[in-house]
């Protein structure tokens, strides 16, 4: 059988199937020939009137709501704005509205949500405890204190805040030194002022050098910097390598051999000043050296002409190259609803399949998913991303960069562009951020949620009768909820995918897209990379994305394995006079914090499972759920002190497990980027106490990592393909059997012994769609607004 228009199982007979004679084959055919006839009228009916209707919108999508944000929302801009004037109405506290501040004042730099207490959460969400309170946590940069300083505040109760505390937590350090705060707008705006002052002295040889580009009264041939991190290479220093490229469309790829080094430790931005130079791959003290060896001959000079037509194309997203493919500009598969959204959003608040959590994007990190249910069962109170990393290597000092990517503005959150980064099927929200502003500023159409058809079964079977065919066929496509982000790390765009199977597997993906940092080709930078297009080498580096998993399996208190995978060699009683190698597994409990690292070792294959001592299928089997490390990579990095990692030890495990703390809210800080050596939160130190893990609440800290090695097909950006890292949350024995069995989109097509009769059975699902896609157009602002 197969399905009609109303998704009713019918029967359908093979080739060559006996037939009742001419007489009524004869009639059959008439009777098809009628309804065909029927058909095309109704078809031109439909063509002349234009009759087809769009396709429904389906399941409510609400993205803004009228009532009070949920618990895990990120700030409202009303909530910011109640904070930063609070804020700035306590006398003591001598904070400067932003836009009047200088460097010297005490001013707000960032304001965001204030996580509650879980304990807080969960009374409210499962024992209808009262609603924890809405609170902001707020930096300030405390430049006119007797000392300068960071300070972090707590405030609340929003919307109408009525105190403030101090924000410490034990497990980090305070106070938060002044050499660690991220450069904001006022410090970027001295420190170019200081360059400018400084390339004024040389002007004349870059433009002599680099044809006619130059830092200053530059018209259209000007040069931009790119700058090192951390800013030194001890700590407490505050020193930043700037290499000059030419500002032109993917300036990233356009290096020089040219870059200062200035120091900006001294809280007197007038005693700034840059301390060296390199040009040409040689080193010179001072502006005054440089120029001096310049005009005496003794500096080898370089000169280094500008690309034009198009040779300068190589930088460029505009189509160039060739063949053009496809050869006549046809459009491509695109994904429809014909049923309409088969997913719910209420405000923050996205249901699926089973499926149900709650998102936020955070300021300083990036997305964040709380609440996770399967089934109505909680599987994760949170998963998010935590810290990024791309550690370079190169002999160009601005090559030895260390970026630990959370102290850069907003996250680089910015508009998706819908059909590209995003279906056109998907659902859009705005967020509202507040870093490095005087207000709060709308990012909008900043994160998507859309189904997926992925194009692959998630699961299928063809049974054969091994004599003439099939005796049964079942599957189901893997159609999953994607929520989806994209991260701007300057050159770099970061995607990041939050993907819900209907089998209860969650899925955590990280596609890398952007463009390369290159540097000038020295013979120098040989082993750092392959030279490329415009004399540039695209540096040799390696990518971390660090996770948290907070797992309640069966409630908070849970415990960590490894299913080992060991071998056996053993005598059976078949045949006792042969040596048999098999393969078995030991389940071996972890009961500290350093025991339950995970430095992956290919000679040791193991699950990695969560699971409660008091949950157990019915197959007296605790029921687990397990991470799945699909996307890991080895830092090659020592953590002896000896080099820049102390701020991002996470690098350093594809797996660590830890007691869960609400003071370890993160494994990183925004402060830890500018001083990786005595960071403000050392991630080692949640290991190094080595508290106990039996029947606790545990946190899984995952980092996904891979070494890039860029080459020709680099240019002009990293494409996504190839360069995707995931981990699986999968159940492990947490269901009696795969939820999606349960699907009624499934496909069962059996047909009996000798038969020539297939049924289908589609379970009620429509096969034929009676309406059109609705069109949506590209309408890309790419701007943020004033909220």
């Amino acid at each position: 059988m197969e399905m009609d228009g109303d998704g009713k199982a019918y029967k359908v007979r093979s080739p060559g199937s006996a037939d009742s004679g001419g007489s009524v084959l004869w009639k059959a055919a008439t009777g098809v020939l009628l309804l065909v006839c029927i058909a095309l009228a109704v078809a031109l009916a439909v063509v002349v009137t234009g009759d087809v209707k769009p396709c429904g919108a389906g399941m409510a999508a609400v993205t803004v709501l009228d009532g009070p944000p949920g618990v895990f929302d990120d700030l409202t801009a009303a909530e910011i704005k109640a904070a930063r004037d609070y804020l700035l109405s306590v006398t003591p506290l001598d904070i400067k509205p932003m836009q009047e501040a200088t460097f010297y004042d005490n001013y707000i730099y960032v304001v965001e949500l204030h996580l509650p207490p879980k304990a807080e959460a969960l009374a409210y969400l499962d024992n209808n405890g009262p609603r924890p309170e809405r609170q902001a946590l707020a930096t300030v940069y405390g430049a006119g204190r007797a000392q300068p300083v960071v300070e972090q505040y707590v405030v609340g109760p929003l919307p109408n805040p009525t105190r403030h505390t101090p924000y410490t937590p034990s497990r980090r350090k305070n106070p938060i030194p002044w050499h660690s705060r991220n450069p904001d707008g006022k410090e970027q705006t001295l420190t170019r002022e200081a360059l400018r002052q400084a390339t004024r002295q040389i002007d004349n040889i870059l433009a002599e050098s680099f044809d006619g580009f130059k830092d200053n009264d530059c018209g259209d041939r000007c040069l931009l910097t790119l700058d090192s991190v951390p800013r030194g290479f001890k700590s407490g220093e505050r020193m930043t390598w700037y290499r000059f490229h030419r500002a032109m469309e993917g300036f990233f790829l356009h290096p020089l051999p040219c870059a200062v080094e200035l120091n900006h430790s001294d809280i007197d931005h007038t005693r700034w000043q840059v301390v060296q130079v390199e040009y040409n791959d040689q080193y010179f003290p001072s502006i005054a050296d440089f120029v001096q060896s310049y005009n005496d001959g003794s500096a080898q000079k370089v000169r280094v002409p500008a690309p034009t037509g198009d040779a300068a194309l190589y930088s460029s997203l505009r189509r160039h190259g060739s063949p053009v493919q496809p050869a006549e500009p046809l459009r491509g598969p695109e994904l429809i609803e014909p049923d309409g959204r088969r997913y719910k959003v209420t405000g923050r608040h996205v249901e699926y399949m089973g499926w149900s959590f709650d998102w936020r994007l955070a300021t300083t990190s990036g997305p964040h998913l709380f609440d996770v249910r399967m089934n109505g069962e909680r599987i994760l109170y949170e998963l998010a991303m935590k810290e990024i990393a791309t550690f370079y290597s190169g002999s160009d000092p601005v090559m030895t960069s260390k970026f630990v990517d959370g102290g850069l503005p907003i996250g680089g959150n910015f508009e998706l562009a819908r059909g590209i980064d995003c279906p056109t099927t998907a659902t859009f929200f705005d967020t509202v951020h507040m870093m490095d502003n005087t207000g709060p500023v709308i990012y909008k159409n900043s994160v998507c949620v859309f189904e997926l058809n992925t194009g692959i079964p998630l699961r299928r079977h063809y049974d054969s009768n091994f004599y003439d065919g099939h005796s049964f066929y079942g599957g189901l496509v893997d159609n999953a909820l994607v929520l989806r982000s994209i991260q701007t790390v300057g050159n770099y765009d970061l995607l990041y995918d939050f993907i819900f199977h209907q089998n209860g597997v969650l899925e955590v993906k990280a596609s890398l897209n952007g463009y390369v940092r290159t540097s000038y080709y020295q013979p120098s930078q040989a082993p750092y990379g392959y030279p490329t297009w415009g004399g540039s080498i695209a540096n040799l580096h390696q990518h971390f994305f660090n996770y948290k998993v907070d797992l309640d399996v069966g409630g908070t208190e849970n415990r960590f394995e490894t299913v080992d995978i060991t071998l056996d060699n053993v005598t059976l009683p078949f045949r006792p006079d042969v040596r048999h190698f098999l393969t078995r597994f030991e389940r071996n409990q972890k009961t500290r914090e350093t025991e339950a690292t995970v430095q992956y070792d290919f000679t040791k294959p193991r699950y990695y499972n969560f699971y409660s001592d008091n949950e157990k299928n019915r197959f007296d089997v605790h029921r687990g759920y397990r991470i799945q490390l699909n996307g890991i990579g080895k830092s090659l990095l020592p953590n002896d002190g000896t080099t820049a990692v102390n701020g991002a030890a996470w690098t350093d495990y594809q797996l660590a497990v830890t007691r869960r703390k609400d003071s370890e809210p993160s494994s990183s800080s925004i402060f830890n980027q500018n001083d990786l050596y005595d960071p403000v939160v050392n991630f080692q130190s949640f290991i190094d106490d080595d508290e106990d893990i039996v029947d606790e609440d545990l946190v899984a800290w995952v980092t996904l990592a891979a070494h890039h090695l860029p080459h020709s097909e680099d240019f002009p950006v990293t494409a996504t393909a190839g360069n995707q890292l995931q981990f699986f949350i999968r159940p492990f024995n947490f269901y009696d059997e795969d939820p999606s069995m349960a699907s009624s989109n499934a496909v069962w097509i059996g047909r009996g012994p000798g038969s020539s009769e297939n049924y289908v059975e589609r379970y009620g699902t429509p096969e034929e769609s009676t309406c059109e896609p609705k069109h949506i157009p590209m309408n890309y602002d790419g701007r943020w607004h004033d909220a």
